[in-house]
């Protein structure tokens, strides 16, 4: 029998026959919202897969079609030129590197709608939410047209800018070859890849953006040499801005590997800028990867609606003074997240403010330890254990649910001690009797280790303490066994050697690193036949297991999967427990 193709009725991908296209009769308002909630949805990620899937293969289809606008018809393929000459897919920011392959990226959705008919793209082009990101990668160029084009279609709207002045992924093979082409530049002698964005092309790209910097919502700009951090630093600094009113979010990321952890790189560079003339008072997201600016600034002193700070990467005579970070603290009452990844006050505990002296922030005069009231979620990596000890001796974390702990530097067994003790307070508290003080490990419901090198019996006197912990995130590479054998080995009651019980009897959520398949299962299986099963599992997709592990996991489990492991990241476990916790579908990727 020949295979007879019948087209089904109401198909989406076949156009009505005549000039009749109902979906017109929509209000344009009604279609720019239709628009606007397809947008978003492509931007959380509903369904990615299955639509980028069907959009390739339709639009594939459309590959003979001619170039231009077809005015006789509602569809038209995808490459079609604007009356000024500019090729309109020059907005997706993969269409500069896309090649003749069969299978093209779908482009974004906003240039995917505004080349589907005439009424669509008029429809679309006057909807300015479509247009608010700016992605700009290091392969792009003067004069930036695709920029410029999404600066005039966002008209007053606030906009979110993502600047990567970092070589692509695949550069690594190729740098060796080409630096010989550029060994006399002014680019070579920085440290600078060849296929970076250059200083002038940066240079040209923040006289096109700071213009507009009176409607940036949020600025992320990733480097890998200083040098284009100093530009973009040195633009945003200029005496003529008056402010930054409505930037919500501040991403800076340096990449470059410190050959000190004492000395800035580049003395040249060193210089603390004061950023948007010191005003954004709207900032509630500040990320700062080995980028230091003036710390006494207004946004930093008093950022009355900071909710996230992270710090990480400073040399010590770029950091704060205990003075200056204690200022920022006092400043930012709602702060609920505070990372510090190799970075934080300036010098070591002996050189802060003694314990018992004058405090600053919510502080109590005896004490002088630092209250902060909101902080629910904090991140210590890379630091020595005097360090960390003294920090946790001169700040209170009345409301802290989530800790994040990469620690490999030293023996942290006493950290571990302090931590399962009582906690620090602003003021003294003074226990009913009979009543145990509360420690700081008490009350935290996500825990995450990557490193933190110390005895298993400080294994045993922490997880004593995580009674109430639901999700524990495990990096077992720098861990000891101990970590993780004692999650499916009972315990005994103290003062009853007759009653066993099971470490962190209200777990329910655990990821894991670099361990297997097989003692995953033994560990499932292990605390389920002592009545406090786990309900979800995330194992990294590196890890080695069998497709019958995953498959028994999937059926003793509510919720198994893999996620990706990630070094640049230091994400609280929290977010994949909130993620589980409201939602059926399974979790599908996490960094870590």
């Amino acid at each position: 029998m020949e295979n007879i193709q019948v087209p089904l009725k109401d198909n989406p991908f076949v156009p009505p026959k005549g000039r009749c296209c109902p979906v017109n009769d929509i209000p344009p308002e009604l279609l720019s919202l239709i628009f606007e909630v397809g947008a978003q949805s492509i931007e959380d990620g509903e369904d990615e897969d299955e639509e980028d899937e069907a959009m390739a293969a339709f639009w594939n289809l459309e590959a003979g079609v001619e170039d231009g606008v077809d005015e006789d018809s509602d569809t038209t393929h995808l490459k079609r030129t604007r009356n000024d000459g500019v090729d309109e897919e020059g907005l997706s920011e993969s269409s500069s590197n896309v090649t003749d392959s069969t299978f093209e990226a779908a482009p974004p959705f906003e240039v995917l709608i505004s080349h589907v008919c005439q009424h669509w793209r008029t429809v679309a082009l006057n909807t300015p939410s479509l247009w608010t990101k700016i992605d700009v990668s290091a392969l792009e160029s003067p004069p930036f047209e695709r920029v410029q084009i999404l600066l005039e279609r966002s008209k007053s709207l606030p906009i979110d800018i993502h600047i990567d002045c970092e070589p692509p992924d695949d550069d690594d093979d190729d740098d060796d070859d080409e630096e010989e082409d550029y060994s006399g530049s002014e680019d070579s002698e920085l440290g600078q890849s060849p296929r970076s964005m250059s200083f002038s092309d940066l240079d040209n790209l923040m006289s096109l953006l700071v213009p507009h910097i009176s409607r940036w919502g949020s600025i992320e700009v990733a480097v890998a040499c200083y040098k284009h951090m100093f530009i973009f630093l040195s633009a945003v600094s200029d005496p003529s801005i008056a402010g930054a009113p409505q930037l919500e979010a501040l991403q800076l990321y340096h990449h470059e590997d410190a050959e000190s952890i004492t000395a800035f790189a580049h003395p040249d560079l060193v210089q603390h800028f004061k950023l948007f003339g010191g005003v954004a008072p709207r900032l509630k997201s500040v990320a700062l990867w080995g980028v230091h600016v003036d710390w006494c600034q207004e946004w930093l002193s008093c950022g009355s609606n900071l909710l996230d700070l992270e710090l990480a990467y400073h040399t010590d005579d770029v950091r704060p003074s205990w003075t200056q970070f204690v200022g920022i603290l006092r400043g930012a009452p709602k702060l609920e997240t505070l990372s510090l990844c190799s970075s934080g006050p300036l010098g070591t505990p002996h050189d802060w403010c003694p314990e018992g002296g004058s405090g600053s922030y919510g502080d109590d005069s005896s004490t002088g330890v630092i209250e902060l009231h909101s902080l629910t979620d904090l991140v210590l990596a890379f630091h020595l254990p005097v360090y960390v000890s003294g920090l946790l001796r001169r700040l209170a974390f009345p409301v802290l649910k989530s800790l994040t702990l990469d620690l490999d530097d030293g023996d942290f067994t006493d950290l571990v001690a302090q931590l399962a003790g009582p906690a620090t307070t602003a003021v003294p508290v003074v226990p009913k009797d009979g009543e145990k003080k509360r420690s700081l490990l008490s009350e935290l419901d996500t825990l995450k280790i990557s490193a933190l090198p110390c005895s298993d019996r400080s294994v045993e006197l922490m997880y004593a303490e995580l009674g109430n912990l639901k999700a524990l995130n495990l990096s077992m590479t720098y861990l000891s066994p101990a970590f993780l054998q004692l999650l499916y080995h009972p315990c005994s009651v103290s003062g009853h050697r007759d009653i066993c019980h099971v470490w962190l009897p209200s777990l329910t959520t655990l990821s894991t690193t670099d361990v297997p398949g097989h003692q995953i299962l033994e560990l499932v299986q292990k605390r389920k036949d002592a009545g406090v099963p786990l309900k979800a599992v995330y194992m990294e997709e590196n890890d080695d297991v069998s497709d019958h592990d995953v498959q028994w996991l999937k059926e003793n489990l509510e919720t198994f999967d893999f996620f990706e492991g990630s070094d640049d990241e230091f994400e609280p476990l929290g977010d994949i427990e909130e993620e589980h916790e409201g939602s059926e579908s399974e979790w599908e990727e996490v960094d870590d």
